[in-house]
């Protein structure tokens, strides 16, 4: 199954696509492994700087930052996913862009869809960087960054290739997956934002 790159992500926000069958994640890496949360509630993605140590605050909870005035939880999912804390460069390079030009109506040529096939299984490699980026999320009224190695695209999949958690699944990430879509080369993880951030 092929995800469809529908835009691309930078630091100033995304704008989805509404396909009633389909469901749009941003998707990012971490580690090496494809994740994705759903779209709608992502508020900002951005480069995290200058973030304010917290007390005695559990190891996944990297700081705080201000964005636009709020104070955000800077919450590192390397660490939540029990794997190995990373440092935060501070590099300025923008991260890398891609496009597409999928028409939001009507039905694509064949070569659009080879196109938008392209660019969708472009979106769920690596993209390898220095600095790690954070996805804001909003979660019972409260806003969080997610830090993570890399952020792709937002992507539409099919619902019906949606299925539940693998046997196979590190016990761990099960706790915070809600399932998993097979791509054509990647397992993306569907993250369960609700679980990942119930730091109780």
């Amino acid at each position: 199954m092929s995800g469809q790159a529908l835009v691309t992500t930078d630091e100033n926000g995304i704008e989805v696509v509404d396909h009633s069958d389909h469901s749009e994640f941003l998707t990012f890496h971490i580690a090496g492994q494809l994740f994705g949360i759903p779209v709608l509630i992502v508020q900002d993605i951005l480069l995290p700087q200058n973030i304010a140590s917290i007390p005695l605050a559990p190891p996944e909870v990297r700081g705080s930052i201000n964005l636009r005035g709020r104070i955000v939880t800077v919450i590192d999912v390397r660490v939540r996913l029990g794997l190995e804390r990373r440092a935060i460069s501070m590099a300025h390079d923008e991260p890398a862009k891609t496009e597409s030009d999928v028409k939001e109506d009507g039905e694509a040529s064949e070569g659009e869809e080879a196109a938008a096939k392209a660019v969708a299984t472009k979106a769920t490699e690596p993209k390898v960087r220095s600095h790690m980026m954070g996805v804001t999320v909003e979660h019972q009224n409260e806003l969080y960054t997610l830090l993570v190695d890399s952020v792709g695209d937002v992507i539409s999949l099919s619902k019906k290739s949606y299925e539940g958690n693998p046997g196979t699944l590190d016990p761990l990430w099960r706790e915070f997956a809600s399932g998993v879509y097979r791509l054509d080369t990647h397992l993306m993880v569907v993250l369960d934002v609700e679980r990942l951030l119930d730091l109780k």
